[in-house]
């Protein structure tokens, strides 16, 4: 009798931490702070410094743990900016983690999602608030409008967090106008969409339509147009170009 009480107290103090950390609910969001406050906290650290007016913040859950990140923008002149991502410390204060030289022009980290179902309960079975994961990965989009001398684009960068660090998994054009010598006007159009039947090696395929304009009205040249596919794995921790 006493051996099977000591076998089954065993057995539950082995399986019961397990239960306890699988049920254990992420941290409730908290407070948001102040601007000043997220400004001092990245300019502690950063290579481009904040300064108001033009700086943006919000809240956001990044990874498995419970505590909330902040991710925020800076917007300088039409083509600069910087993207920021801080990490909250055991003090609750934040840190910088993250700092990338992304022009953004919103905070819609789950855009790329189209397909995630947001609706109440009694609409949608399947409804839930989690974020969605790709490859066990949370899966983030950052958009960049970027450019230079006669070019102007915006670029996708899909990314996540790992170990504390910023990963960026994949990046391409959106939208791009440019201008070459001579008067020319060009336009490249492009989007992408995620499969992942194959949770392990999800596809990303990325469409590209190249297209000549008429410098004086912006419109399509007829016959000046052509589309491309390309189709990327995620590999080792990226979207890899597939053979």
């Amino acid at each position: 009798m006493w051996t099977r009480r000591l076998l089954f107290f065993a057995l539950v103090a082995l399986v019961l931490p397990n239960f306890v950390h699988a049920a254990t609910p992420q941290s409730a969001k908290p407070a948001t702070p102040n601007p000043e406050q997220v400004i001092g906290w990245i300019n502690a650290s950063a290579k481009n410094l904040v300064a108001l007016p033009n700086f943006d913040f919000q809240l956001a859950n990044l990874d498995d743990d419970a505590d909330w990140e902040i991710v925020a923008k800076q917007n300088s002149t039409v083509h600069l900016g910087t993207f920021y991502i801080l990490d909250q410390k055991a003090d609750r204060t934040y840190s910088l983690v993250a700092e990338k030289p992304w022009n953004v022009p919103h905070l819609q980290l789950e855009r790329w999602d189209f397909s995630s179902e947001r609706n109440h309960p009694q609409l949608d079975p399947h409804a839930s608030d989690d974020p969605a994961e790709v490859a066990g990965k949370r899966l983030f989009e950052t958009v960049d409008h970027t450019g230079g001398t006669g070019i102007s684009a915006y670029e996708a960068h899909l990314w996540y967090m790992e170990k504390g660090k910023l990963v960026e998994a994949w990046s391409g054009v959106l939208k791009q106008t440019s201008s070459v010598p001579g008067g020319q006007l060009f336009q490249t159009l492009g989007n992408y969409q995620l499969f992942t039947d194959d949770e392990q090696h999800p596809a990303l395929y990325y469409w590209t339509t190249e297209q000549e304009l008429d410098p004086d009205t912006g419109s399509p040249l007829s016959g000046k147009s052509s589309t491309k596919l390309q189709v990327y794995r995620f590999e080792n921790g990226a979207f890899t170009l597939a053979p």
